[in-house]
Formats: C-alpha cells, structure tokens, sequence
C-alpha cells in the first residue's frame, strides 16, 4: 500500500512538473508585412522554427505574414515598444523620429553602393544610433553583423516612362511612412500621397497614385505590375531586413535563450540573402514576360545631382545632423 501511494506521489508530481513546464513555455509573436511566397517570407518562418529548436521548445514563435498584426510599419513598431507584439522584420526605414540620424539610411543617393552601406552598418556611428534606438525599447537582431541585404534594386515603378527628374513633376507618387524619402522626392514637384503598402494595389487601380518607389520584385509579388508597366532603375539606396525583437520581450530571456536567437536570426539571414538573390532576376523576368514591364536604366547623374542639392538643404533645415553625411561617405 506504501508503494503504491509512493507511486501516486511519484506520478502527480510528474504530471505536475509537465504542467508546470508546458506553462512555462514563451509563446511570442513575429510579424512582417509581405505575404508568406515574398523573398522574406521563408527566411522569417525558418527563423521562428529554429528559435523552437535551438531552445528546446522553451520558446514558441507563431508568425503573422502580410501586415497581420499591423497594415503600417509605425504601428507595428510601436507593438514592439509597448509589448504587444515580440518580433518585427522589416527594412530600416523608419526609423528617424528615433533617431534622426537614422534618416540618412533611406536618403537617396547618400551611399555608393552596397559594400559602402555594409560599411556605415559596421561603423561607430551606427553602433551608436542602435544604442539609442534600444533605449526606446527596441533591440536590432544581430548587430553589428548585419545580413539580411536585399538584392534587387529599388526605383520607380509607374505608369509612363520616367527616365529624368523633370519627368516626375506633376505625378502622383505613393510614399510609405518615413520622412526622409517623403522630403526627398517630394524635391521633385510632384504630388506625394503618404499609403500604407497593404493599400497600395488599390490606390493604383484608381488613380490615387501614379507612381512609388519599389524593388521591382515586391512590385511583382503585390501584382502593382498590372496597372504601372514602366520601373525605372535607380538604386537610390541600399536596403538590409532588421530582425528586431521588443526590449520588453528580450530582457526576458536568459543569455542561452538570446543565443537562440541570435543565431536564428543569422541563419534566417543566409536564407533571406540567397532567395534575395534568386528572386530578385527571376521575378523582374516575369515581370517582364508576364505583364510587358519595360525596365528603364536612365543615367543616375542627372538624379544624383538633383539630390546633392537636397542632402545640402536637410543638413541647413535641421533634417539631418551638420556633417553626418560627409562622414558618411568618407568611410571607406
């Protein structure tokens, strides 16, 4: 009789240990804004299961897809600030009220190409505004080995021929919710309408907007290509996906934990870059074949003095730091 209430004693602090366990497990929510097929899609999923994996399942990642947990960037960032929301992967556009300095990384035309940008991310001057962002309560994933770098080239996607500043006074172009490049192409004389990407295909269908700036590959993916057949290549600025996780949520885990995740994110990185790659000729292919998007490869000069002119501007209008962007372009 002892031996068997022994093993029911056994047993119930057995099945009270599970419970206890299955409790304790973090279940924590990552979000994005392209749909699951989109060049970030797998890299992000396989992010989220590795960070299962590696943790033994302590932590559980379930992943929102196509602006799920927030239509906007600003609102799912400040998700990640209040603690709504664990995980956010987006590109580091948004993020100058933070920061100001943070407005350069989306200027156009202040980097030389992607090995300059790479650069600027692995700088003191970067480390430093990355510091400041995690005051607010969010942490960048994997700093300062930053590898989530988008391949395809950002320019215009619209619905006549841009080849040269002058042909976009007038137009209406879609801009998403930062005010760098609000300020910046707003330079041109056109008419900027501030929509947030989930919205996008609609104002186009109607002719709220004429125009936005894009990787033609997203534009593809979001089926923009149905109602603006010309993309005009412009490679204004170079673009890296931001794993980032609310402060909130990391000051949580243990230091094995955030191992975990950082390795996970790394990994997902690798992923991302490779389909970045891969897509980024496949896609503008299709484009091409599948909808007749003309691809226009215009010279950048004419582009790149218009914006000169602008950088001159923000730095005496307060809208950059004096300075920043010399130092910028004097890293080698």
């Amino acid at each position: 009789m002892k031996r068997f209430i022994a093993t029911l004693a056994v047993a119930a602090f057995a099945a009270t240990f599970v419970m206890a366990s299955a409790q304790a497990k973090m279940k924590l929510k990552m979000g994005h804004l392209q749909p699951a097929v989109s060049e970030q899609g797998p890299a992000i999923s396989h992010m989220a299961k590795r960070i299962g994996e590696l943790t033994n399942g302590e932590i559980e990642v379930q992943v929102f897809h196509a602006a799920e947990l927030g239509k906007s960037v600003p609102v799912q960032f400040e998700n990640l600030v209040s603690g709504a929301q664990d995980f956010f992967i987006e590109t580091m556009d948004y993020f100058k009220q933070w920061d100001e300095r943070f407005g350069v990384v989306n200027t156009p035309f202040v980097f030389r190409d992607r090995d300059h940008f790479r650069a600027f991310l692995a700088s003191d001057i970067f480390a430093d505004i990355v510091k400041n962002i995690e005051k607010q309560g969010v942490v960048f994933i994997g700093s300062p080995n930053y590898n989530w770098m988008r391949a395809s080239y950002r320019g215009i996607l619209s619905k006549k021929p841009i080849f040269k500043p002058a042909d976009l006074k007038g137009y209406k172009m879609r801009m998403f919710q930062a005010e760098m490049p609000i300020k910046a192409w707003g330079s041109f004389g056109n008419s900027i309408q501030v929509i947030p990407w989930a919205d996008v295909y609609t104002s186009l269908a109607t002719g709220v907007v004429d125009s936005l700036t894009t990787p033609l590959l997203n534009a593809y993916e979001m089926k923009f290509v149905e109602h603006a057949k010309y993309f005009t290549e412009l490679r204004e600025y170079y673009q890296i996906f931001a794993p980032m996780i609310s402060k909130r949520t990391w000051d949580k885990l243990n230091a094995q934990q955030r191992k975990a995740v950082e390795q996970a994110a790394f990994e997902g990185g690798e992923i991302y870059t490779a389909t970045s790659i891969k897509q980024s000729v496949s896609k503008q292919v299709k484009a091409q074949n599948e909808y007749g998007v003309s691809v226009i490869l215009p010279p950048l000069g004419p582009w790149q003095k218009h914006m000169a002119k602008v950088h001159a501007e923000f730095e005496a209008n307060g809208d950059l730091p004096k300075g920043l962007i010399a130092k910028i372009q004097a890293l080698k």
